[in-house]
């Protein structure tokens, strides 16, 4: 590539003097010179807009130092945030203010000095640098290097001096270290003295050239390569910028870098290490200085090099194609901040579309998210994706036709794609759930309906077209993983259109259920669910579809639970039972009349589920869970009874099979259940079976008499009888209280059992029990009431069989008395302890003499009336009137005692006042 970037714009010609040095700041530059009889000269220009047509630029001579220095200045610096400027003439360094040009002073130790390099990058930006300094100073004196800093409007030595054995030709500062130039080979120099070879500067180069940068790096020319050095003095680019011949100095114009060549400039992009232009009819040219301007000279002429009006370096580069250096150029306009942004954003779309025909997926796609550029038109660039009338359309917006993908590069092209979609899609989720929390706030920056709808649009392709390229690249996980987002903005049909094709049935159920479509789900469970090779064939996937469901879509599971529980009823309840918030919603009146309809078989599991499982305590459940029991338990003992014909019967709940399951789980939860009505079922039990659950149910209605003569002599297990009481005895409750004594009872005095509703087998009555009556009067008699227990005991019984018991109780009752009796004792005597503590604790003791003093007015007490507060102090009784009065305060009054004169010892001795109440 070769345009003009720069022109060359004459500033001052055929000067009688001989430019030595040359150094530049802002729209000034300084010319060191020399005459032919040998006077040192210095120069100030100030470069104003020319009045002649033929040139744009003109200097003008601002003011001449005449024999400013001696010997001519050979090189010059200006550091303009400093206001001063450095110079070196005669082998020693100087600096002097920029303002009058009025020197300051030798630098004292730089004497013999060939070359200096001053650094103030911090002052430009570049952060902290050693030492706290804001300008740094490195000076050659034969074999030393001297470093300074600026400190006071004075340079003050910072370190010792750094030795070499040989002189140093050129250095420069990177960083908090130098590269320096000793005969023809560089270093790395630490300021602590270590330092390390790097490379040579090249065997046809005379002179040295480095050029600091101001991002920190280091330019250093090795013949006509030029190598770029961070500040540890490694290479930062993998291949060095080459040069058409060998520069004597180069200088960075950003984004350029400008070189003196023997037969003329030439320049090239620093980074992109393009040549740009190349001026070959200009005289020889010796120095170049870089500020706001840049200025180049020869040994008697000086020009000015101008850039060309940036935004027609830009188009020309746009067209070459070279944008990331257009981009830099951009930045150098000055514009308001929008046209920038507008402008940057032209460059990139330009560039994104560029990579993309070169296949560069990742960095075109980059450029296109940072652009925030929409989407239709990115996924225009790609075949299939887009109705082909509308990519056709869209095509004609681009600067050339899009490119044809296929194979491989197709491929890398849609993995790319789906990153800048995904990226994409979350920047438009977050702007639309901003809208929506400023919608909620009622904020005025919310968006418009409008801006709203075409969000959503926007949303809805990116989602279609990254279900299409997922598809396209085989990627099933994230196929359902979108599918399956609770908002998703998939186009229904087209996605239908699209999974259908590939056989993705069960991510269309998924994008079903994500669209609240279950209708249409289920419909396609029900399709596939007798198909032998299908994996959503049999009841599992329509079960666990249905279980996804809420209260409010109840009727579809009703709807579509009905085959599930026919064909396979054990399987199918999980639709009703499943725990998930779901399904516990369900309303359960409606799920138990759909099972008694349609799986009757299910009802039982399903009460026990919801009783047990969920802890439902509603009534009628526990009721229904009772009844469902007692019928099947029925029916069941009928055929059991048939089986056995005559033999002896299992006890209640070890019968075999269902019989004994379904009657122990009977029995429990009559035990357990607090939630059933007792009254409901005891007329539905018959009389003549099932007397274990009768029991129970006569204990929940605390007819324990009825209970009891079950246990005792129908059932005849004393065990289970005295289980009974233990379960039921409450002395806090009347109907409670004597269930030990009404077993007793039972035991003695059989009552007709007709007279309860109940109907043996065989039509016999009880007779009575004494032995086992005097058993639980023996182990249970502290709990029963033994004047009572005798009453009912037979005259004729024994004497003996009751002497144990009679014995006992007596026994009992006496170490009852004693254990009252004493601890009536100790606590008497506790209470007399108690009292007399109370008694020592309430009377405190003082004594007031002849030496007390009022704490209030510090004078003796003597014989007048006092006052004593709670904490000890004594005050005179009108003190203690007048400091209450004046401070309120809080605590208790004190005690007020009036002395008469006459009760007063008069032999001195200590008077003790007892105020003890009692």
């Amino acid at each position: 590539m070769n345009f003009e970037a720069f022109e060359v714009v004459r500033l001052v010609e055929k000067l009688p003097l001989k430019i030595c040095s040359l150094a530049t700041w802002g729209d000034s530059f300084i010319v060191g010179t020399y005459s032919s009889k040998n006077e040192a000269h210095l120069l100030v220009y100030s470069i104003k807009e020319s009045s002649d047509y033929d040139r744009m630029y003109e200097a003008k001579l601002v003011k001449t130092l005449k024999k400013y220095t001696t010997k001519p200045i050979t090189q010059l610096a200006v550091i303009p945030e400093c206001n001063i400027f450095i110079g070196l003439s005669d082998s020693e360094v100087f600096f002097a203010d920029l303002d009058g040009f009025q020197m300051r002073g030798q630098i004292s130790r730089s004497k013999g000095a060939n070359y200096f390099a001053v650094d103030w990058q911090k002052l430009r930006g570049r952060g902290t640098i050693g030492y706290g300094s804001e300008l740094r100073l490195c000076v050659s004196t034969k074999r030393k290097l001297q470093l300074y800093e600026y400190k006071r409007n004075a340079f003050v030595p910072i370190k010792t001096d750094l030795n070499f054995p040989d002189t140093p030709r050129a250095f420069a500062w990177v960083g908090d270290s130098l590269i320096a130039c000793i005969k023809k080979d560089l270093y790395h120099v630490q300021l602590d003295g270590d330092s390390r070879e790097l490379f040579s500067i090249g065997s046809s180069r005379s002179e040295p050239c480095l050029l600091p940068l101001l991002t920190g790096d280091i330019l250093v020319l090795k013949d006509e390569m030029q190598i770029s050095l961070d500040s540890q003095a490694k290479p930062t680019q993998p291949n060095p910028l080459v040069w058409s011949e060998q520069p004597s100095s180069i200088e960075h114009v950003h984004p350029f870098v400008v070189a003196i060549m023997p037969r003329g400039i030439e320049i090239r992009a620093l980074e992109e290490k393009i040549q740009i232009q190349v001026m070959k009819n200009v005289e020889a040219m010796k120095f170049i200085a870089s500020a706001q301007n840049t200025v180049i000279a020869s040994t008697n002429q000086v020009y000015l090099l101008e850039p060309k009006p940036y935004d027609i370096q830009v188009s020309h580069l746009v067209q070459r194609k070279h944008f990331d250096l257009a981009l830099k150029i951009a930045e150098l306009i000055s514009e308001p901040a929008t046209e920038k942004t507008f402008r940057r954003h032209e460059i990139l779309r330009r560039c994104a579309f560029h990579q993309f025909t070169q296949h560069k997926f990742v960095d075109s796609l980059t450029n296109y998210l940072e652009v925030n550029e929409d989407p239709v038109h990115v996924i225009g660039l790609y075949p299939n994706l887009l109705p082909a009338d509308l990519r056709q359309s869209l095509s004609s917006q681009h600067p050339t036709k899009p490119p044809t993908l296929s194979g491989v590069d197709l491929e890398n092209g849609m993995k790319s794609l789906i990153t800048y979609l995904t990226q994409t899609r979350y920047k438009e989720t977050q702007k639309l759930q901003k809208h929506r929390d400023t919608e909620a706030t009622k904020a005025e920056n919310r968006l418009s309906d409008d801006a709203v709808k075409k969000l959503t649009e926007r949303l809805q392709l990116i989602d279609t077209t990254l279900l299409k390229c997922y598809v396209k690249t085989g990627n099933h996980t994230l196929i359902g993983s979108l599918v399956r987002l609770p908002e998703n903005y998939l186009h229904i049909t087209e996605c239908e259109r699209v999974l259908k094709a590939e056989d993705k049935f069960q991510e269309l159920i998924d994008l079903y259920n994500s669209k609240k479509l279950h209708k249409r789900a289920l419909q396609l469970l029900s399709k596939f669910a007798q198909g032998p090779n299908s994996p959503m064939s049999g009841v599992w996937p329509t079960i666990e579809y249905l279980n996804r469901l809420s209260t409010k879509y109840f009727d579809l599971v009703l709807e579509y639970s009905i085959v599930p529980l026919k064909n396979e009823p054990h399987d199918a309840i999980r639709i009703f039972t499943d725990d998930v918030e779901e399904v516990r919603a369900y309303p359960r009146q409606h799920v138990l009349d759909h099972l008694s309809q349609h799986a009757p078989d299910l009802t039982i599991t399903y009460l026990e589920h919801i009783i047990d499982r969920w802890d439902d305590t509603t009534v009628r459940f526990h009721n229904k869970l009772i009844q469902l029991y007692q019928t099947r338990v029925i029916k069941l003992l009928e055929e059991y009874k048939m089986r056995i014909k005559g033999k002896p019967r299992a006890r209640a709940g070890e019968e075999p099979g269902d019989l004994g399951v379904l009657r122990t789980k009977l029995l429990r939860f009559l035990a357990t259940s607090r939630h059933y009505v007792a009254a409901e079922h005891i007329t539905s039990f018959p009389q003549d079976d099932l007397f274990e659950e009768r029991a129970l149910l006569l204990s929940r209605l605390e007819k324990h008499e009825v209970a009891l003569a079950i246990y005792a002599h129908v059932l005849k297990e004393p065990e289970l009888a005295e289980d009974y009481c233990r379960r039921n005895y409450d002395p806090e409750r009347e109907e409670s209280r004597e269930v030990y004594l009404c077993l007793i009872k039972m035991y003695l005095s059989p009552p007709n059992l007709a007279d309860y509703g109940i109907r043996l087998p065989d039509g016999s009555q009880p007779d009575a029990n004494v032995e086992d009556a005097l058993k639980v009067l023996a182990s249970h008699h502290g709990l029963i009431d033994t004047a009572k227990v005798l009453d009912l005991l037979p005259f004729d019984t024994p004497l003996s069989n009751i002497r144990n018991f009679l014995a006992t109780v007596l026994q009992e009752k006496t170490l009852l008395r004693r254990n009252t009796q004493l601890m009536k004792s100790l606590l008497g005597a506790e209470y007399l302890q108690v009292a007399q503590q109370k008694i020592k604790e309430q009377a405190p003791m003082f004594v007031v003499n002849e030496e007390s003093v009022c704490a209030a007015c510090n004078r003796r007490l003597g014989t007048s009336a006092f006052a004593r507060y709670p904490d000890g102090e004594v005050e005179h009784y009108y003190c203690a009137k007048e400091n209450i009065a004046k401070e309120q305060i809080a605590s208790p009054q004190p005690q007020v005692i009036e002395q008469e004169p006459s009760l007063l010892p008069s032999s001195g001795k200590d008077l003790y006042l007892d105020t003890n109440p009692f």
